[in-house]
């Protein structure tokens, strides 16, 4: 038993004791993870996730939209009251809003870290900044309210709540290169941004002619890549975390190895379709 700590929650006047333990984990075998998985995460699915056996599954954001923005709105409300009473209610709404999220974000993180899997997910640092929006007087109001969802994307807090639950059930989350996952195709390895037409939910692409809701597509890509870190676990018998892409060396390597996966026709419902009707 670790440290532990006091919290009142204000809007129920009562108090809660937080006690933190330290759990011993198993021993993960690489030969005996026999289920590979990729997570996709957005906001307007907050995940969608694939494994090798091609089971896919779609969490939708609206819901978790559509609060948020009731409750932006009654926020502004509040703040052109100004009185001590709309004071304590912004308080109460925003830890109600706090409680909200990480309650969705529970139960797709419980979904998600299924046992005797090895789960994969984008390396996000840093996306807010790498993400080009406009601000300030040129935005727009659809602009502004994009903007404001994005700050209130909690895919950190998503991560770490499939990382730990993974590891309570026998199972490891590991960090895949985020790079081109919603542009190269699975079928021929064919990477351009043109494979996204008006950058929609559409994936077409322009070598092979091959289309994919955009985001089940990067989590295939992220499931290939999550098989990649796992080979390379039990040739080498070191799993790595999350891999340094630092250097463009070492990020051109990478990518490489990347470019050269491929997701098979058993695993492709479409694509099997169309082998079928073909003969």
């Amino acid at each position: 038993m670790g440290a532990a700590k006091i919290v009142y929650q204000r809007g129920s006047q009562t108090y809660y004791l937080m006690v933190s333990l330290e759990i011993e984990l198993p021993n993960i075998d690489p030969t005996q993870t026999t289920r590979i998985a990729g997570v996709d995460v957005g906001q307007r699915y907050l995940a969608v996730e694939t494994d090798s056996s091609n089971k896919c599954k779609f969490y939708s954001g609206k819901a978790a939209k559509h609060q948020a923005n009731r409750y932006h709105k009654a926020r502004q409300t509040l703040q052109r009251k100004g009185t001590r009473s709309a004071k304590r209610r912004l308080i109460a709404l925003s830890g109600r809003e706090r409680r909200l999220i990480a309650d969705m974000n529970h139960q797709i993180s419980k979904q998600i870290a299924k046992p005797n899997s090895l789960i994969g997910l984008e390396n996000l640092t840093g996306i807010r900044e790498r993400i080009k929006s406009k601000t300030g007087k040129r935005a727009s109001n659809k602009q502004r309210k994009a903007n404001r969802n994005k700050a209130k994307w909690s895919f950190a807090q998503l991560h770490s709540y499939i990382d730990y639950k993974a590891n309570l059930s026998g199972s490891l989350a590991t960090k895949v290169s985020a790079h081109y996952t919603s542009q190269s195709c699975v079928k021929c390895g064919h990477t351009s941004k043109a494979n996204r037409p008006n950058k929609g939910l559409l994936f077409r692409c322009e070598c092979c002619g091959y289309e994919l809701h955009a985001d089940l597509l990067g989590s295939k890509n992220i499931a290939l890549r999550t098989l990649l870190v796992r080979q390379d676990w039990m040739s080498t018998g070191v799993l790595s975390a999350s891999p340094d892409v630092s250097k463009d060396e070492t990020k051109a390597e990478i990518l490489q190895r990347f470019s050269q996966l491929r997701w098979t026709l058993d695993a492709s419902p479409n694509l099997a379709d169309k082998r079928v009707s073909a003969k």
